[in-house]
């Protein structure tokens, strides 16, 4: 289905076009970007929302050193 100009998939779970349209225009207003598709997927206890937007100005890169030994990171200690 189509709202505002987006596309609506709605996965699973009773979920309305109303409910739909509200978090449409929700992502709409905390973003600057033009909303593409947006995916509603409704379990018990949380509602999974993702969203594909039409151009994003640029990707982000993460460049991590490698100099680091085992014994210096947090996630082993």
């Amino acid at each position: 289905m189509m709202i505002d100009n987006v596309r609506v998939v709605i996965g699973s779970g009773p979920f309305s076009a109303e409910d739909a349209q509200y978090y449409i225009r929700q992502i709409q207003k905390a973003t600057k970007l033009t909303l593409k598709t947006v995916r509603f997927n409704r379990c018990d206890s949380y509602l999974d929302i993702r969203c594909s937007f039409e151009s994003v100005p640029f990707d982000r890169i993460w460049r991590i050193p490698l100099t680091a030994s085992h014994e210096d990171r947090a996630v082993n200690k």
